[in-house]
């Protein structure tokens, strides 16, 4: 293989990645987000119920009604639901960069492009990557999570081996 469908395969395997990343990602912000829920649901339905209990574990209910009362206040300011939507979108518009990006791999690999036509296409991979980063991202940060990281890797090396036989 060349240097330049080197870097295309590279950028495959990037952008694949990213893909799988964000999908685990949004579905992380969820599961924290419906947690959040769930707990404050609980404590806030419980409470009459509780009553009968006060007495006897009076310390630990006033704990899990502070801590209650602490989530609900800060709660708007928590980034989960703001993020769902944006890594949704997002993810979204990488999934057809990458189906473009996959769609160009049998010309680049069996060598039907020059390597000026393959650096197009890597750059305009990046290009589209960077313009949905922008436009569904915009102001929102979002903290890199290694563990899902090494699992997106994993997932696109094996997507990548099953469905190309390259090695990674």
């Amino acid at each position: 293989m060349s240097a330049y469908q080197n870097r295309y395969w590279s950028q495959l395997r990037e952008t694949k990645t990213h893909v799988i990343y964000l999908h685990k990602y949004a579905a992380q912000s969820e599961w924290w987000d419906k947690s959040i829920n769930i707990f404050l649901a609980i404590t806030s339905s419980s409470s009459i119920a509780a009553w009968a209990i006060w007495q006897k574990y009076q310390i630990i209910w006033a704990i899990i009604i502070a801590l209650s009362q602490v989530i609900t206040a800060i709660k708007p300011f928590l980034p989960y639901k703001q993020r769902i939507k944006a890594i949704s979108e997002l993810n979204d518009k990488l999934q057809e960069v990458s189906l473009n990006c996959e769609r160009n791999w049998f010309a680049v690999a069996e060598g039907q492009l020059t390597e000026e036509e393959i650096h197009d296409l890597y750059i305009r991979i990046k290009n589209d990557s960077l313009d949905a980063e922008r436009q569904y991202l915009k102001n929102i940060i979002l903290p890199k999570n290694e563990k899902i990281l090494k699992i997106a890797e994993t997932e696109a090396d094996i997507y990548l081996q099953n469905t190309y036989h390259c090695e990674v």
